[in-house]
């Protein structure tokens, strides 16, 4: 695990930031059950590495908090994401259409799983204010199961949406970055084929 930061992930750094904010306030201004503020944490896991992912997703939650403290909390399932992200990165995961959407599913196990769990705690056992808590109290109400099941299949539900559209945009992100930028970049060897590679040194 490369834990550091050099100069063009200094750069990055607030426009994963930047990303995770515009992504944020699209949902909110659309009225989307979604969160979408994590695809720059991503984007930056998968191309610098561990720290400048944690860093994005931290101070991402932390400028949200501004407004809503409580997301304050959330900020450890946010640069999860960033861990998970680089890992999978060097892995190859997000070379691939297929690999990248079925990564979906272990993003949304950490943002609906652990979120759920965090929701249950934070609100004194019981249902949340956010947007899963509109799925969650009719569910629990309509089947009568537990209130955590209602909690986690509300969120865990959401969160599936949310992280493959997430993933469909980090994946667009990374293939659109040129091989000249890719080359520089921490983790952006995974990206480059050893054909591309022979031609930028030429």
């Amino acid at each position: 695990m490369k834990f550091k930061i050099d100069r063009l992930s200094l750069f990055l750094i607030p426009i994963g930031i930047a990303i995770n904010f515009i992504g944020g306030q699209v949902a909110l201004l659309l009225k989307l059950p979604l969160y979408l503020d994590s695809i720059g944490t991503i984007v930056v896991g998968a191309l610098c590495g561990y720290l400048p992912a944690i860093i994005v997703g931290l101070v991402s939650n932390l400028l949200n908090s501004v407004s809503d403290p409580i997301t304050m909390w959330y900020a450890i399932l946010n640069m999860a994401f960033g861990v998970v992200a680089a890992y999978l990165s060097t892995k190859g995961v997000f070379k691939v259409f297929w690999k990248t959407l079925a990564s979906a599913l272990i993003f949304a196990l950490i943002g609906g799983g652990i979120g759920s769990l965090m929701t249950w705690v934070l609100y004194g056992f019981d249902f949340g204010t956010g947007v899963s808590s509109m799925f969650a109290i009719p569910l629990y109400e309509a089947l009568h199961i537990p209130k955590y099941l209602a909690q986690f299949i509300a969120e865990f539900t959401m969160d599936i949406f949310d992280k493959v559209l997430t993933v469909i945009a980090a994946f667009g992100i990374l293939r659109a970055i040129p091989t000249r930028f890719l080359a520089k970049l921490p983790f952006g060897h995974y990206y480059i084929s050893d054909e591309e590679l022979a031609l930028e040194k030429e």
